[in-house]
């Protein structure tokens, strides 16, 4: 087998160069390379004169003296980094970095232990050691390149977002013309946990808009940002630590042991001490301001603690506590479930916890959009309600993955009894005269009533009638339309709609002619459900009888 030939220097410089996935890494690797070298700051500047652009780079760190120039800067593939988990740059190559942005020369200033020199590498990478007689204070890097005016802006741009992004959590100081770039390793997000021991420090939270994100950091340099497939849904998490490390092209992080002990800790936080904050976030928001009360009644919730205060704010805080409590539902781990915790509200404004929604005494959880007259009753009788308004879908997503079966109050109806004595009275007549044409119809009736239909979120608002087996009751929407003839079916109440259009209009007719209105309100009910030509022919027999028989008896 032949034998690869072996590179030159020229041609090993070459990938040394292009190794880097961005040309403007350079930047990352200047400043990664000054931090080792023990500086607390370092200043990102630029000039242009005359279509060459300089771009200084300026540290305060222990400087160079003629060896270290001669072992680790000039020559290939010298490190003492090695072995140092305190250093990122462990490869000794982030220097070579600059030539990646095709530069017409590079000029170092630097001294130590006494020594001054400049080094000036030209644009075929040859370099020359020249000895200066003035001190510098650490190491100043200018990095000469031909621009126009248009390019130069562009580069600045460029330059000080890449800085931004790679160094804005790294110790030192770091400034970009003049503007500081550092902030600490957080996040935005209301709902949030931070550990910091052994050198490593740990944020995780839930962030506003859902989305999912991972950082990894090397004391605070970036490793990599986003887009991972370590990223989980719904979680936004930064772990910096100085046991991780970058790989050879700096676009990822070396998934090793210590990566997984670290990602292991990242889950135990999420686990631990952020469910347990959601969850004691969520029972505060539903204690202070549950989803139904307005802008007088909501919590100030802090910078750290929620959105800022208001009915649309409130609203969207309680939805992105029900999100980030979904998350852990739904997660492989324990959940919290303290008796007396809140999870929701009902329409009385009582608090639902965990205990009525993992098992309801009806087996099933109803929701409600506003609090009604039904909502009272059913909540009367026993049922477990939550108030949920139509906007809620995050709150709406919880109570589907925690309850055992959920519903819409919808399903059921009732009806409300008449505002007063005269309104019952006014009423009469048309009730007396269904009564009397459905008993002689053959229909199992409980009586006839005058009721009220249309309350908040009715189903049943704009139906003529329903039956009931009791008036008042909550009664199943399937069950409204009931009413049999058989030996065998239950009596039921009829319960005339007072608030429909048509029985209005049917009532003022039952004044003069009470057995054609009794016909048309009876008509109107079976109207769609059971209503064909020989129920019609004989509701129209018994009603022309009757009618006779009242004329019979006037006359």
């Amino acid at each position: 087998m032949a034998q690869p030939e072996p590179l030159s220097v020229d041609d090993a410089l070459d990938r040394l160069v292009n190794q880097f996935s961005d040309a403007m890494a350079c930047f990352r690797e200047l400043i990664q390379n000054a931090l080792d070298a023990g500086s607390d700051e370092v200043e990102v500047w630029f000039e242009y004169e005359r279509g060459m652009m300089t771009i200084h780079v300026d540290d305060w760190g222990a400087g160079m003296n003629r060896e270290i120039i001669d072992t680790r800067l000039t020559r290939l593939f010298s490190s003492t980094k090695d072995g140092d988990m305190t250093k990122i740059g462990k490869f000794g190559i982030g220097f070579v970095s600059v030539f990646a942005i095709q530069p017409a020369a590079v000029s170092i200033d630097t001294s130590r232990d006494g020594e001054h020199w400049r080094v000036v590498f030209d644009e075929q990478r040859r370099f020359s050691l020249i000895r200066r007689d003035q001190p510098v204070e650490g190491t100043k890097i200018s990095i000469f390149k031909p621009a126009t005016k248009a390019e130069y802006a562009a580069f600045r741009a460029r330059a000080a977002e890449v800085v931004r992004y790679w160094c804005k959590h790294v110790g030192g100081e770091v400034r970009v013309d003049g503007e500081l770039i550092n902030e600490a390793i957080d996040l935005s997000a209301p709902c949030k946990v931070r550990r910091e021991q052994d050198n490593e420090i740990i944020v995780v939270g839930h962030p506003l808009d859902g989305q999912g994100f991972a950082g990894f950091y090397n004391r605070g340099l970036t490793l990599v940002e986003d887009g991972l497939d370590q990223a989980i849904p719904g979680i936004a998490f930064k772990a910096s630590s100085a046991k991780l490390e970058h790989t050879l092209t700096r676009d990822d992080v070396i998934r090793d042991a210590r990566f997984d002990k670290l990602m292991a800790a990242v889950n135990e936080l999420i686990a631990g001490e952020l469910c347990e904050q959601v969850f004691a976030k969520l029972d505060a928001a539903i204690r202070e301001h549950g989803p139904e009360q307005g802008p007088d009644h909501g919590p100030d919730h802090g910078p750290d603690h929620g959105p800022e205060h208001g009915p649309d704010q409130d609203h969207a805080w309680l939805e992105h506590l029900w999100a980030a409590a979904r998350f852990h539902e739904q997660a492989k781990h324990a959940v919290p479930e303290p008796p007396n915790s809140a999870l929701f509200r009902s329409p009385s404004g009582a608090w639902v916890g965990w205990q009525p929604l993992r098992r309801p005494k009806r087996r099933e959880v109803i929701v409600a959009r506003v609090a009604s007259p039904l909502t009272e009753l059913l909540e009367r009788d026993g049922a477990t309600l939550v108030l949920l308004p139509k906007d809620c879908e995050r709150g709406a997503a919880l109570l589907e993955a925690i309850a055992p079966r959920v519903t819409h109050v919808t399903r059921w109806c009732t009806a409300l009894p008449p505002n007063n004595t005269d309104e019952a009275t006014r009423w009469q007549v048309l009730a007396s005269q269904v009564a009397r044409l459905l008993d002689a119809w053959g229909a199992k009736l409980g009586g006839v009533r005058l009721g009220h239909l249309d309350y908040p979120d009715s189903a049943v608002a704009d139906r003529v009638a329903i039956t009931q087996a009791e008036f008042g009751e909550a009664t199943l929407v399937d069950d409204a339309g009931e009413l049999g003839t058989g030996l065998l079916s239950s009596r039921r109440v009829v319960v005339l709609n007072a608030d429909h259009p048509s029985i209005r209009t049917i009532a003022g007719l039952a004044q003069s002619e009470p057995e054609l209105a009794a016909y048309l309100a009876v008509k109107a009910f079976f109207l769609g459900t059971r209503l064909d030509a020989k129920i019609d022919e004989a509701l129209a027999v018994l009603t022309h009888d009757h009618r006779l028989l009242r004329r019979g008896v006037q006359a």
